[in-house]
């Protein structure tokens, strides 16, 4: 499988952003909502959520370019 379209789960993207799962969770579900930038959880399961590590790469990008 290609590296960008690797899925994350929430601790290795918790990891990856050096915040808390739960930190993951809420700025998950302001995406959701459409509020803010995060990258937009995918619910491959009724109890499994992944996030593309593409889509949280660019989020990164983003924020280095736009210096928030």
């Amino acid at each position: 499988m290609d590296d960008g379209m690797r899925l994350l789960t929430v601790r290795e993207l918790a990891k990856l952003l050096g915040i808390h799962q739960r930190t993951c969770w809420r700025l998950a579900a302001m995406a959701e909502a459409g509020q803010g930038e995060f990258p937009k959880p995918l619910r491959i399961g009724p109890k499994t959520v992944r996030w593309r590590l593409m889509d949280v790469e660019a989020y990164l990008a983003a924020l280095a370019v736009g210096g928030r």
